[in-house]
């Protein structure tokens, strides 16, 4: 098992929180999005507020159209590759 490195996300956290509140279009959500969850999978933990993330990527969404911020993280990582 993998340890968590706490002083790290101390460090991160509020620099994200900064990016996912200045975001503004799907697509800086999303990157947002995408940045924090690769950052927290490095980190070994995600916050307990990680559904602020998810709520901010929904509301941005159409209707019928949410992705889960693990699925986002994945589906990005998948498009990078090719």
């Amino acid at each position: 098992m993998a340890t968590i490195d706490y002083q790290r996300m101390s460090r991160v956290y509020p620099s994200q929180k900064r990016a996912l509140s200045r975001a503004t279009s799907l697509e800086q959500i999303e990157a947002a999005c995408i940045s924090a969850v690769e950052e927290w999978e490095q980190i070994g933990c995600w916050p307990d507020s990680w559904a602020d993330w998810q709520r901010k990527l929904d509301d941005a969404r159409p209707w019928r159209e949410q992705i889960s911020l693990h699925d986002l993280h994945t589906q990005a990582g998948a498009d990078r590759l090719f």
